[in-house]
């Protein structure tokens, strides 16, 4: 385009364009300022100090440690410190720094300008992506709870290379769901009632996932203390519960009619009755998935069908 170190456009619109609203959107408004200001502080030095190689070798050990030590808590200062930095550096292979201190400006603000107009063109909103991550995360904890199932019902003593897996699948989905529940919070329209129905999601599924890994870690203590039976009926019903929940937040369609999973936890404890209790934490836990994935599907429902969704 015929502008002087042009390559500082596409440069800039590479740093400033992320995945998310908040991310661009702020990083674009400090690449700005954070460049205005580093530029406007070399313009001051270099008309205030003495243009030597000595006095720009200190203003280079300054702003480079400022940029480590400041630079990471704020993107605003790393950018100023990086433009100075700039600056510098040409000014040692013998560049004037006037040569550059224009042309840095005029390409950074292009270039953000740039991005920040096709962000709001073509913008990546969160909250059309959030249902999805949630429902990834319900298949991971399906898949796993399954695995912990199989452990239970064929008497398996410890984990296998699947349950292992699908625990760090889990781990993973949840933290992607943590993460996109954190952008969204900081996007433009989201309102306190959506994030407190994400929150209570969260919390629900973390009580399940909670309660599957302590059943995981009773597994050895098993034996036969208990009606193999009854805990897969309750454990295939709770699958099924979950893949109507993933079905749920991505087709925002209800299903047929679930099963009573309070009923099939009944019959648990009837059916372990004669055992007298030697499983207590098989029941205390199998409760807890009761009440959460039933919780879980309330919430679900009430999200699908809010307003805008």
């Amino acid at each position: 385009i015929g502008l002087e170190r042009s390559y500082w456009i596409p440069m800039t619109i590479m740093i400033v364009l992320k995945p998310d609203f908040a991310a661009t959107f702020s990083r674009g408004v400090l690449r700005l300022v954070g460049t205005a200001v580093g530029l406007v502080l070399a313009t001051v030095l270099f008309h205030f100090l003495k243009d030597t190689t000595a006095v720009q070798i200190g203003l280079l050990g300054v702003f480079l440690f400022l940029l480590r030590w400041v630079g990471p808590a704020n993107y605003g200062i790393f950018v100023a410190n990086v433009s100075a930095l700039v600056v510098m550096l040409l000014a040692l292979t013998g560049t004037a720094p006037n040569d550059v201190i224009v042309p840095r400006a005029v390409n950074t603000l292009i270039g953000g300008v740039l991005a920040l107009l096709a962000y709001a063109v073509w913008p990546t909103w969160e909250r059309k992506k959030i249902s999805e991550s949630l429902a990834r995360m319900l298949d991971t904890y399906r898949a796993y709870f399954q695995e912990v199932a199989v452990g239970y019902t064929q008497f398996a003593p410890g984990g296998s290379p699947a349950l292992e897996a699908a625990r760090v699948a889990g781990r993973v989905a949840r933290t992607n769901v943590e993460a996109s529940a954190e952008r969204l919070s900081v996007e433009p329209f989201t309102t306190a009632s959506e994030m407190a129905s994400l929150a209570g999601m969260l919390a629900s599924s973390h009580r399940f996932i909670h309660a599957a890994m302590a059943l995981e870690a009773g597994m050895s203590s098993g034996a036969r203390n208990f009606s193999p039976q009854a805990f897969q009926q309750l454990a295939d019903d709770v699958s099924k519960t979950l893949l109507y929940c993933a079905r749920l937040l991505r087709h925002g369609e209800p299903g047929a009619a679930l099963p009573d999973l309070r009923r099939d936890h009944q019959l648990l404890l009837e059916a372990d009755a004669p055992l007298a209790g030697k499983h207590a934490l098989l029941h205390s836990e199998t409760d807890r998935i009761t009440n959460s994935i039933n919780t879980l599907r309330e919430q679900i429902e009430r999200w699908t069908t809010r307003p805008g969704a």
